[in-house]
């Protein structure tokens, strides 16, 4: 059940269409006169006290079938190729059943070197997320929370409350960065800073605007149609996270192109979380993805030179204008 709930995602996530976003209400003053050239732009970055080479990321997809497990397997090695971190979906099928397993551990096998984070929702124990993290060695763990979606869908989840305490344990209990990420609905500053309070350091705004999992669970039988405009925007997440300190914020939701990408840093964002696009590169050919992948970086590098920036850093003192 829960395998074939993990592919209906997959299916509905690639149907679903993202025209316009709020990253459409964001824009630059062009300069005419770029200070460098091509090749002087640097994305190497760092976070989670790791550098990495670009300020962006395979963000959180799948596992638990054996679609999921090809898909895994691809992204993983495209990881591995160009030191991307990679968040694996959740696996709490696999700690469940442990036939599962080799469908996210499969990442580990392609990528033995890289920077892979496991992946529970908030009702894991400290017990469950030390497995998670064993499963695929993993480098941090991501903590899912995603109320929306658990009471739209037909099998999902109605009790939270014990949510905070088991990310306070789990925090207090294991050795590796805990990053605290929506699922599509946004987190605002006064979430985050309630969540720094029980020691979360990393957060991942990931905000309305991309992948609409209220809408796929309605499409599998939900009926809360009202609650597909719910949430926040990545972009308003973000604006509204823009003075939170002693913390490191990450955006994804709504990341179309290497544009929302740069957007996001300016808005704030240490780096940048991609779904939908490595899933449809998941699709292609493993020559073919690595060509696109690499025209999208170029893309970032292009987009910083008509900013005059030639590091990822510099982006986040960019002046930007809101449409209104």
């Amino acid at each position: 059940m829960q395998s074939k709930r993990k592919d209906e995602h997959i299916a509905e996530a690639l149907n679903q269409e993202v025209k316009m976003n709020d990253f459409d209400n964001i824009s630059f003053m062009h300069h005419a006169l770029p200070k460098y050239d091509l090749k002087d732009i640097s994305l190497k970055t760092m976070y989670l006290n790791s550098e990495f080479n670009y300020p962006f990321y395979i963000n959180a997809m799948t596992g638990g079938s054996k679609k999921a497990k090809e898909i895994n397997r691809k992204l993983s090695k495209l990881a591995n190729e160009f030191g991307l971190m990679m968040v694996l979906g959740s696996q709490s099928i696999a700690i469940k059943d442990g036939s599962y397993a080799d469908t996210f551990s499969v990442a580990r096998q392609e990528n033995p070197n890289g920077y892979i984070v496991a992946n529970l929702s908030a009702n894991a124990t400290v017990s469950e997320a030390k497995k998670a993290i064993q499963m695929i060695d993993a480098n941090a763990l991501s903590i899912h929370i995603n109320s929306v979606q658990e009471l739209i869908m037909v099998e999902g989840d109605i009790e939270f409350k014990h949510w905070k305490e088991n990310i306070r344990e789990i925090v207090q209990n294991i050795d590796v960065p805990v990053i605290v990420k929506e699922v599509g609905f946004g987190l605002s500053s006064v979430t985050i800073n309630e969540l720094k309070d029980i020691g979360v350091k990393y957060f991942d705004v990931s905000g309305k605007g991309g992948t609409n999992f209220a809408s796929i669970e309605n499409q599998r039988g939900g009926n809360l149609p009202f609650l597909e405009d719910w949430g926040i925007s990545t972009v308003n997440a973000l604006i509204d996270n823009k003075n939170v300190t002693d913390a490191e914020v990450f955006a994804s939701g709504g990341i179309r192109h290497a544009l929302d990408v740069v957007k996001a840093l300016v808005l704030g964002a240490k780096a940048v979380g991609l779904s939908k696009f490595f899933l449809e590169l998941s699709e292609y050919s493993y020559d073919l993805a690595k060509v696109e992948l690499e025209l999208f970086i170029q893309n970032i590098k292009k987009i910083m030179v008509l900013l005059s920036v030639d590091t990822t850093q510099k982006l986040r003192e960019v002046p930007y204008i809101i449409k209104k």
